[in-house]
């Protein structure tokens, strides 16, 4: 998978730029604030539908200006495609994929695949379960449109049996209307939970093994953690803890399990990463996630992604920038940096001054 070019109308500082990209590395080079990040989040935008930073899309749109537009060109093994992105202050945006409007998020995600590093990617290792589930279902999602399906499908239910435990009605009303959509959230559980530990173990694979290659020494464990009973099935042991939980779920007015409330636990040599790692080793395991995810979708896909790295080469030092840039190098990766370092491969390199290529 490659992009070719993209055009940014009104787009955050890009008033009207064309800019082109080439196979393997592309160094995105400027100062702060010049719009190297703004770049790489119309990309990002492109492929998931919305900006990693969780903003406003009106706050996307130029100062002073009502609408903007991105215009994606890229190959992949099955021929040329073209998105167009609209976004306006006034109305919902719209998306076209080779002049064709896309209706669904689910008829979207997965057309353009990317996998997205910068520095906020710590929160991955450091933060709440939430990014760490938002991660799963973001990646997930870009090569299974059923797993997405059944996500929107479990959080609709999740959303219904929630509002039944807040409502004010009898604990016995609310007991026998829970009978009915319990099940349906259960259906929906058991498979989300089975493609996301079979995504763990395929990450997992390759996770070890880079880890090892960039720290030389550390020992990097992956694990999916959920209500588990080896003795049981998913469903079974899922319908046994709502069971029990019932009472429970109606004094605090929430669904308690399930897979809005699982985690990832990240280890080096039998430790938690979260509790008793550094900084340093957070941002390595997380950098180390993100390049095995591009294996795990060139694996389920065919070919590799596209790899954005915002800012990942300051927070290195140049064994690790060196061993780094070898890796990325096999496939179309963009860098923004204020400065390329030294390195031996052949790269291409794209110079941004206040939202213009120059």
């Amino acid at each position: 998978m490659k992009i070719n070019s993209i055009k940014l109308n009104n787009y955050r500082n890009y008033k009207n730029s064309t800019i082109d990209f080439t196979d393997g590395v592309n160094f995105i080079v400027g100062k702060n604030a010049q719009g190297k990040t703004n770049l790489l989040e119309s990309i990002y935008l492109s492929s998931v539908g919305k900006s990693p930073k969780n903003c406003r899309e009106k706050q996307i749109i130029m100062f002073n200006e009502s609408q903007a537009r991105i215009e994606l060109d890229f190959s992949t093994l099955a021929g040329k495609k073209n998105i167009k992105i609209y976004l306006d202050k006034a109305n919902k945006k719209s998306i076209k994929v080779n002049n064709l409007n896309i209706l669904k998020l689910t008829e979207f995600v997965g057309i353009l695949s990317i996998v997205y590093f910068s520095p906020d990617e710590l929160k991955l290792i450091k933060e709440v379960p939430e990014d760490r589930r938002n991660f799963l279902d973001i990646s997930i999602s870009q090569f299974d449109r059923t797993y997405l399906y059944n996500l929107l499908k479990y959080n609709k239910i999740l959303k219904q049996r929630n509002s039944i435990l807040k409502s004010d009605n009898s604990d016995q009303t609310k007991i026998d209307e829970l009978k009915l959509f319990t099940p349906q959230l259960i259906e929906c559980a058991e498979k989300i939970i089975e493609k996301r530990l079979n995504f763990i173990e395929k990450l997992k694979k390759y996770a070890i093994n880079l880890h090892k290659f960039i720290t030389d020494s550390e020992i990097l464990d992956i694990s999916y953690s959920y209500a588990k009973d080896d003795k049981l099935t998913i469903k079974e042991q899922l319908s046994q803890e709502f069971e029990k939980i019932t009472t429970k779920e109606i004094e605090l007015g929430y669904t308690c399990i399930g897979p809005h409330r699982d985690d990832i636990i990240f280890k080096i040599n039998d430790k938690d990463c979260k509790y008793f790692s550094s900084q340093g080793q957070q941002r390595t395991v997380a950098l180390v996630v993100k390049l095995s995810l591009m294996e795990v979708i060139k694996q389920e896909i065919g070919e590799y992604p596209i790899l954005l790295l915002d800012d990942v080469l300051s927070e290195l030092d140049q064994t690790r920038q060196d061993k780094l840039i070898e890796l990325v190098s096999k496939y179309q990766t963009l860098i923004s940096c204020t400065k390329i370092p030294n390195t031996n491969i052949k790269y291409n390199t794209i110079k941004i001054e206040n939202g213009t290529k120059i």
